[in-house]
């Protein structure tokens, strides 16, 4: 489907009958109304974002908050300080590849919408921040919620749910520059444009950015050449708005996923040379190991070993306040992405290619040396309908979701020392004649392709009556997934599950002068994802949470505080075993009891105008009821299971923190902030052999202003040590004896960012 395709097909569908009758009900002149006028935006997004007033804990970020962290790297390094954090890179420095996590769960458990539009993969779930780069620098605001949070687009929230708005025009004319240069030749340059309001009644505006992003990376061969770009269309009216966002991203990433072994990243000489026997590893591999640095060893030493991927979004947004109190929004979009990541192998099987072997003489050439290329190609098209009522005391928003996704998942060769297929000119002779036939780079070794429909109903009301304020939710949720074809191991997969799903929420809170205490109550359920049913030979069950919410919050003039206790019950939870796959995600499997439960403080405290302090903490408990850790004892090649139970869920520290100081007077501003991660374990035994030492970082950032010009000096990881905040671990036995490979991802030591920020 083209660009134009995609442009008329949305314009069709946003702009119906129905809608043109309500443009033209809305032509009342300009200025009747301006309350309505400034409400409109926020209607957007009711159908996916709560008031200010619900029950559930929740974090409202606006452009300046992002900004103060905003030093060019990814989303994940922006949100660095919310309570239950932790954020981690396989480049080691924050861009390309990057990662988060709430109280110990990943991206894929946490639900992400940008414009009431679901960034999570249909098929994965993950958020791959490396696709949308700076979208930070994009948002005109940002609405965390911790837990399950009210009902939002698709998939659940299982940790937190993040509500990006972006693609909003201001009223009035600007232009910004932005640029940044730092350690390990990391670069950013944005360029950014309000028009302001234009057109004969003024009623059109438009917005747009464009943005390079480049880096070396820490790891070695872990650089990253990113570039993004968003343009914003909006028609507005007293009552009514219509609003054109397009955005896209594209990234060429050195892959640094395989991670580095413990003990090189301890600097054990001996370990590693125990690593290298274990392994068989020798030669160039050999040597990579011995002579890398500490913490910058990359496995792999294929300069063009890259992940490549474009993606792009077209969203059409529709409001129509038809009343003072009744409100209707409607959004269609169409997301669609097309890339590949490359390896080389030194040694591939003919048979894993789907490869006929090669004759020489009396004997035959079972495999080769060559690269692969991986392909996705998918796309996805939905649209959300809602209306919402919004009384003095009363509220409501009420709607439907849908959306369909189509992927593709095939392999080529884009060279092979020893082809089968005829040679890379795609053609051989029999007999002096030209015989016309594949070539290594149009064979798929192998292909298989995904449907998914996903439906969502859902309603949510909002009662203030006096101090009290009341909140129910519900969501009916209705998931077909298919999938059919063979992996790239050769083995064949097909699978056809449908789930009905019923996501009850409600809370209550009570306000009275500066203290607020709330709770909640609220179930959810997850589909598995396509590498749940690939990896384990036994169906993947889906998931189920409930999450038990209990906060008191104070405000006062210059103080903050909040505490917030969450117990978090689950049913069939897929959690990591540990191992990796053959993309590099966590193999996952269902246990049937589990939970997470925790203790969240936060505060902020101004003692004078210049000055802000702030710190927040979590003390939990992740446990799962009884894990069985199946392993197999390379002697006799047996198979060994032991039963644990009430041990910690891997990757999920038990005590977080962070600590704060802002000051500042006269255009120029300080801050410094300290992190704290506990130990994390990589499996779910509970074996401290098996687990990420504990780790504090100190970043710290100067601010100057003058006019339209501002410099920034950013410091990360002031404490100079570089620190493993993810990783993993596989192991077998042999004779009986015990071996376990734990691998980590290192972040860099200090790094130093310089920016400029210019303002027309």
């Amino acid at each position: 489907m083209n660009q134009r395709s995609i442009f008329v097909l949305m314009l069709g569908f946003s702009l119906t009958p129905a809608t043109a009758q309500w443009i033209r009900a809305a032509e009342t002149p300009a200025g009747s109304d301006t309350v309505k006028t400034q409400v409109l935006n926020e209607v957007s997004l009711v159908a996916s974002r709560p008031s200010a007033r619900i029950p559930m804990p929740q974090i409202r970020l606006k452009p300046a908050d992002l900004a103060k962290q905003n030093a060019g790297r990814d989303v994940p390094f922006l949100l660095q300080g919310l309570p239950s954090f932790t954020a981690a890179s396989d480049a080691g420095n924050g861009f390309g590849y990057t990662y988060l996590r709430f109280r110990g769960m990943d991206q894929t458990r946490i639900n992400v919408t940008v414009n009431n539009v679901a960034l999570n993969d249909p098929e994965s779930h993950g958020v791959f921040w490396v696709n949308t780069p700076d979208l930070g620098l994009n948002a005109n605001s940002l609405v965390v919620q911790r837990g399950v949070g009210t009902s939002t687009l698709g998939s659940g929230a299982f940790g937190a749910s993040l509500s990006f708005e972006v693609g909003v025009p201001d009223d009035t004319a600007s232009h910004a520059l932005t640029a940044n240069y730092g350690s390990f030749n990391s670069a950013r340059i944005s360029y950014a444009f309000h028009s302001g309001r234009i057109g004969p009644k003024k009623r059109w505006s438009t917005t747009g950015r464009a943005t390079a992003m480049r880096s070396d990376g820490f790891v070695d061969r872990s650089g990253s050449q990113l570039k993004s770009y968003l343009f914003g269309a909006q028609y507005r009216l007293p009552a009514f708005t219509w609003r054109l966002v397009h955005f896209a991203g594209s990234e060429r990433t050195q892959q640094a996923w395989y991670g580095i072994p413990e003990a090189k990243f301890r600097g054990d000489e001996q370990g590693v040379l125990d690593y290298l026997s274990r392994n068989g590893i020798g030669g160039a591999d050999s040597a990579n190991l011995v002579e890398s640095g500490s913490a910058t060893y990359n496995f792999y030493r294929y300069a063009n070993e890259i992940d490549q991927y474009t993606q792009r979004h077209y969203q059409s947004l529709m409001t129509w306040i038809i009343s003072p109190r009744w409100h209707l929004t409607q959004t269609v979009a169409v997301v669609t992405g097309k890339g590949y990541f490359e390896q080389y192998r030194p040694f591939m099987s003919f048979a894993s290619l789907g490869l006929p072997n090669v004759p020489i003489g009396n004997m035959e050439l079972m495999g080769t040396e060559g690269v692969r290329r991986r392909w996705l190609d998918n796309g996805s098209f939905g649209g959300t309908t809602s209306l919402q009522y919004r009384g003095e005391h009363f509220r409501l928003a009420a709607g439907m979701q849908d959306q369909v996704y189509d992927g593709l998942h095939y392999g080529t060769l884009p060279w092979l020392r020893y082809n089968p297929l005829g040679g890379l000119d795609g053609s051989i002779t029999e007999e002096g004649i030209p015989v016309g036939t594949l070539s290594a780079q149009d064979h798929r070794f192998y292909e298989g392709s995904s449907l998914k429909y996903d439906a969502a109903y859902f309603g949510r009301a909002e009662w203030n009556f006096g101090p009290w304020t009341y909140m129910g939710d519900l969501q009916v949720r209705q998931i077909d997934y298919e999938g059919v074809g063979k992996d790239v191991d050769q083995n064949a997969y097909d699978f056809d599950a449908s789930y009905l799903f019923f996501n009850p929420k409600a809370g209550v809170s009570y306000q009275a002068r500066d203290w607020t205490v709330r709770a909640s109550a609220a179930q959810a359920h997850r589909e598995p994802i396509r590498s749940d049913f690939i990896d384990n030979a036994v169906a993947p069950r889906p998931e189920r949470v409930t999450d038990f919410e209990f906060g008191i919050e104070k405000r006062a003039d210059r103080f903050w505080a909040e505490a917030n206790v969450y117990l978090m019950e689950y049913k069939d939870q897929l959690v990591p075993t540990g191992a990796l796959n053959d993309v590099g995600a966590l193999v996952r499997t269902n246990v049937d009891r589990s939970h997470r439960r925790g203790l969240e403080l936060a505060a902020v405290w101004s003692p004078s105008a210049a000055w802000k302090l702030g710190a927040n903490s979590t003390l939990s408990r992740n446990r799962i009821s009884a894990f069985e850790e199946v392993m197999y004892d390379y002697a006799d090649f047996s198979e060994v299971r032991t039963t644990y139970t009430n041990t910690p869920i891997a990757l999920s520290p038990e005590t977080m923190g962070n600590a704060w100081a802002e000051w500042q007077r006269k255009g120029i501003s300080a801050r410094a902030t300290l992190h704290a991660v506990g130990r994390q374990f990589l499996d779910n035994t509970g074996s401290v052999e098996r687990s990420l030492n504990p780790y504090q970082t100190l970043d710290a950032t100067l601010r100057w202003n003058r006019g339209a010009v501002e410099w920034r000096l950013d410091a990360i990881n002031l404490l100079g040590r570089p620190y493993a905040p993810n990783g993993y671990t596989w192991g077998y036995l042999y004779g009986g004896a015990r071996t376990d490979e734990n691998l980590v991802y290192p972040m860099a030591g200090t790094q130093l960012m310089l920016g400029l920020k210019l303002v027309l």
